[in-house]
C-alpha cells in the first residue's frame, strides 16, 4: 500500500486561512527588497550615504549626480537635477536641462533622448549613484571670477581665433562650454562677440553670434583651440 507523501505545510494552503508560511513567501516574491541586501554596484553609495546626502541638500537645491552604467563605467556627464520632494524611500528631482534648450534654439534635426527634460524618479537603494554634489552657487562663481585674466586672454586674441568659452548659466542653473570663432572685441576687452558653431561639444545646424559681457555673463574661461 502506497504511504501518503509527507508535508510539513499544505501547498497550497486553504484560501480561508493564511498560513506564516503563504504570507512569507508572496512577501519575499513580490515584495520591496531591503536596503540591506540591495546589490550596490563597484563604487557606488549605500543608500544610508545617498539618503544622507540628498537630505542635507533639501528640496530646492540643485544637485549634479553621477551614475554607474551596467557594465561599471561612471557616467562622463552628471544629471543635474532640482530636488522636488524627499521621501523615507527617494527622491523626485526636476532634470536641469543646461544644453538642451541652447541646441534645440539652433538644432531641429537632433532628438535628445539620453537627456530629455522631465522628472526622474530615484530610490535610496537604486544602487548605481557614484557620488551627489551641490550645484556651485552663483556666489561662489563670481568669486573665483579673474575678471583682469580673462580680459589678458581677450587682448591676445585676433578676430577669427577658434576660442572655447565656459559660462555660467543664471536660467538654466548649469556651466555651459561653447565653442566657435571670435568676431570681436570691445575696447575695454570686457565684452566680445562670438560665432557660436558647437554646445557642450554638440554641433549646431545653424551656427548663432552671441554677444558675452565677462562679467554679467559670469564667464568663467576663454581658450583658444
Amino acid at each position: 500500500m502506497l504511504k501518503k507523501p509527507y508535508y510539513r505545510y499544505p501547498w497550497p494552503p486553504p484560501l480561508e486561512t493564511e498560513t506564516p508560511y503563504r504570507a512569507h513567501f508572496f512577501k519575499k516574491l513580490f515584495g520591496r527588497r531591503s536596503t540591506t541586501d540591495v546589490p550596490l554596484r563597484p563604487g557606488a553609495m549605500t543608500p544610508e550615504q545617498v539618503k544622507q546626502k540628498i537630505r542635507q541638500a533639501g528640496v530646492g537645491k540643485v544637485v549634479e549626480i553621477l551614475r554607474i552604467g551596467y557594465d561599471g563605467t561612471i557616467d562622463d556627464m552628471p544629471i543635474i537635477v532640482e530636488i522636488l520632494d524627499i521621501t523615507e524611500e527617494g527622491f523626485t528631482g526636476k532634470i536641469v536641462n543646461v544644453e538642451r534648450e541652447l541646441i534645440e534654439e539652433s538644432t531641429k534635426a537632433v532628438v535628445f533622448a539620453k537627456r530629455g527634460g522631465g522628472t526622474i524618479e530615484f530610490q535610496y537603494d537604486d544602487g548605481d549613484i557614484n557620488e551627489i554634489k551641490e550645484a556651485e552657487d552663483t556666489a561662489i562663481i563670481e568669486e573665483s571670477q579673474d575678471i583682469e585674466a580673462l580680459k589678458d586672454v581677450l587682448s591676445a586674441l585676433e578676430k577669427n581665433d577658434p576660442i572655447l568659452v565656459a559660462y555660467y548659466d543664471k536660467k538654466r542653473r548649469g556651466t555651459v562650454n561653447v565653442e566657435g570663432r571670435l568676431l570681436a572685441t570691445s575696447e575695454d576687452k570686457t565684452k566680445f562677440r562670438m560665432l557660436v558653431e558647437k554646445v557642450n561639444r554638440i554641433e549646431l545646424e545653424e551656427k548663432r553670434e552671441r554677444l558675452f559681457d565677462v562679467k554679467e555673463d559670469m564667464v568663467i574661461d576663454i581658450e583658444i583651440i
